[in-house]
């Protein structure tokens, strides 16, 4: 069994300049507990979209304004372990900037669905 090392990402199938530390959520619910008077009387759930984390080295090719203007993508995540998952109908949670001190920029792709391939 091989463990995760590092991934790709593509964005309609081109691979986009990851640097490491990418966060792949591939969404589902998160649930809270509710309680007093020294117990729990139930729990609720809400839902959860999925959403990619991920930062990119900045180099003279990187165009952070086509990046802003990506929707509905289709991101591929693929682990260096075999492991891959696809988000569709996906965008730019809030738009790209630059970072002059580490050379880089990043974001957040938020989408409709994920699922293991």
């Amino acid at each position: 069994m091989s463990i995760l090392g590092y991934a790709k990402i593509r964005a309609n199938g081109d691979e986009l300049k990851t640097k490491g530390g990418a966060r792949l959520n591939p969404g589902g619910f998160s649930r809270t507990s509710h309680g007093g008077g020294g117990r729990v009387w139930g729990n609720s759930k809400r839902f959860v979209a999925p959403s990619l984390d991920f930062k990119l080295v900045v180099d003279s090719d990187t165009d952070v304004q086509a990046l802003n203007d990506m929707e509905n993508v289709t991101i591929v995540f693929e682990a260096d372990n075999g492991l891959t998952y696809m988000m569709t109908d996906s965008a730019l949670e809030n738009p790209a900037e630059l970072d002059e001190d580490n050379g880089e920029t990043g974001g957040k792709f938020i989408g409709k669905q994920c699922k293991r391939i």
